[in-house]
């Protein structure tokens, strides 16, 4: 059965299809079911690490919608998902290339732009998408979302600093919502892209670099990085932060943002 993984809700056939091809690859050992405390979760299941799938990899299928007639997927990157269906194993075997890794940073914060980073495990480069992106203010205003195409460029001419072709090299990216059109444009490019969670020099050197570009930007030390962080401490310091902003440089905030605009 050929399946149009561009869709989000699925037959009940197509879904039957999808489930059985995800249990052989289970059984194969690319992926493990996930289980989660939900009545509308049909099934879900996530990559392993030995076998070329992330783990931050992850696919959730859940139960017939009668409003939508049929079933919802929500998948973190579907084209390995395709791969699964079609049974191509092999593919998950990780071509023998350099590795450069992709990070952003700041798009949780509600002041300035948002940073992305190239690293090849020995320098790190950066470049930021300026804050006027993120506003409702301006000619290319959050609604347009130009931002995702500023964020891919300027990844696509960090690589080319580091020399990188489909030849030479091979990506690794984070999972967040700013790199899936990065992700797919450079597989256009012929890349193989993994998406994974970025850990290491990348990580590190591009927060620090991010809290330079605040201290900078801001002229205070305010940056507060949320992976650091208690889940139930992200709100107070958000807030605190946004209303340093509104005091000090309102034009520095995200009000593209509704959390940012209120």
């Amino acid at each position: 059965m050929k399946i149009d993984l561009t869709k989000t809700v699925f037959a009940p056939k197509e879904t039957g299809f999808i489930v059985e091809l995800l249990q052989l690859a289970s059984k194969k050992g690319y992926v493990t079911p996930k289980s989660e405390n939900s009545p509308y979760l049909l099934a879900s299941f996530g990559g392993v690490e030995g076998k070329g799938i992330s783990p931050k990899w992850n696919v959730k299928i859940y139960t017939y919608n009668k409003k939508k007639k049929g079933h919802s997927l929500v998948c973190i990157d579907k084209h390995v998902l395709g791969k699964l269906l079609e049974e191509d194993y092999d593919s998950f075997i990780p071509p023998d290339l350099q590795i450069l890794r992709i990070d952003d940073a700041g798009w949780g914060f509600p002041l300035c732009g948002v940073m992305v980073g190239v690293s090849d495990e020995q320098n790190v480069q950066t470049g930021i998408v300026p804050v006027e992106y993120f506003r409702d203010d301006t000619e290319n205003h959050f609604q347009t979302r130009r931002y995702l195409k500023e964020y891919a460029n300027l990844a696509i001419q960090l690589l080319g600093n580091f020399g990188a072709s489909p030849d030479t090299h091979r990506i690794e990216i984070c999972t967040g919502y700013v790199n899936q059109p990065l992700r797919e444009e450079l597989r256009n490019l012929g890349y193989d892209v993994r998406v994974v969670e970025v850990k290491g020099l990348l990580q590190d050197k591009l927060e620090e670099i991010y809290r330079e570009y605040i201290l900078a930007e801001i002229g205070s030390d305010i940056y507060y990085d949320p992976k650091d962080m208690k889940k139930s401490e992200i709100p107070r310091r958000y807030r605190e932060t946004l209303e340093l902003g509104r005091k000090r440089c309102p034009h520095k905030i995200k009000t593209g943002w509704n959390a940012a605009s209120r």
